[in-house]
């Protein structure tokens, strides 16, 4: 048996596939709420789920108003974009989730937001012990630490199952403006793994 572990150096496709086989049993009917060009999925059994693959980009589906029926789900898997944009920082997908306005998330409050919100929808649309597969990273922000992985692994309605660490193969990007260094610069991210608690 092929041992899976909590932390990986690699790439999203290649730490994805183990957090399936322990918590999403095959045959299960997962929506990636978040699919992009579903990089996630290329090491991905064809076939294993009923995948249901939407998107704000190509969908214009929002990850926090969902068209599935309460109850419906097995598994979703949440990837929003974690870094805001700002006039250092190039603008990412975050652009296209505009909360109804013509601009994208301004601090780490609203990205944290957002991920409240689109695990309340995931809530609804999970069955009972449904799982919710959440990528974020932790930042830096005014100089203080944003510890997003700290607040996510316990979401109201939610039991944190586990959290699996990737390391970045690559070297972080640094602005060559930065003379001094005030915090250990972030080269991994976090999939965290919750179970839809029960009604009691």
């Amino acid at each position: 048996m092929d041992i899976i572990l909590t932390a990986k150096v690699g790439t999203n496709a290649d730490l994805f596939p183990g957090i399936l086989n322990i918590f999403v049993p095959k045959g299960s009917v997962v929506a990636d709420v978040t699919y992009g060009k579903g990089v996630f999925w290329r090491n991905v059994e064809d076939g294993r789920y009923t995948l249901r693959a939407t998107d704000i980009v190509t969908d214009n589906i929002d990850a926090r108003k969902l068209p599935y029926d309460a109850g419906s789900l097995d598994a979703v898997v949440l990837d929003p974009p974690y870094m805001h944009a700002s006039g250092s920082i190039k603008e990412s997908i975050a652009g296209c989730y505009r909360n109804n306005t013509s601009t994208a998330f301004k601090n780490q409050a609203e990205v944290r937001q957002f991920y409240l919100d689109a695990a309340r929808e995931a809530w609804r649309v999970l069955r009972p012990d449904g799982i919710l597969i959440i990528k974020c990273k932790d930042m830096v922000e005014a100089g203080k630490q944003v510890w997003n992985h700290v607040a996510l692994m316990s979401i109201e309605g939610f039991r944190c199952e586990d959290l699996f660490v990737l390391v970045q193969q690559t070297r972080p990007i640094i602005d060559p403006k930065w003379t001094r260094q005030y915090h250990a610069r972030k080269n991994h991210s976090f999939f965290v793994v919750l179970r839809k608690r029960r009604l009691t």
